[in-house]
């Protein structure tokens, strides 16, 4: 049985990692953040969606939401990506040229 049959991992998963990080979202383009959230779901390999179900299974462990540690490793998977820039402060203001989020979103879609 694969890991992530032990949680649940959804699109609305993803939805909420980005939705709590929105201002850190590199490749926010014109594309909707269901799109987004389930163009990067179905992107993600066997290996991190294993990660994201072992991630929950150990905030359970630790009596925490298992939730909260799966959208810790979605968030984790997604800073890797590039998905989400967490070294600069990015006000609501601020957007990225066309071309970056262009290759940002190539790079997650076709990793």
């Amino acid at each position: 049985m694969p890991l992530q049959m032990a949680f649940g991992i959804t699109v609305r998963d993803v939805r909420a990692v980005l939705a709590k990080n929105a201002g850190k979202v590199v490749c926010a383009s014109d594309t909707t953040s269901d799109v987004l959230a389930a163009k990067l779901f179905h992107s993600f390999s066997e290996e991190e969606m294993d990660d994201i179900a072992l991630a929950a299974m150990d905030a359970f462990l630790e009596d925490k939401p298992e939730a909260e540690g799966a959208h810790r490793a979605i968030r984790r998977i997604l800073i890797k990506r590039g998905v989400l820039d967490v070294s600069r402060r990015v006000s609501a203001k601020q957007t990225v040229s066309a071309p970056a989020r262009e290759n940002a979103l190539f790079a997650t879609v076709h990793s």
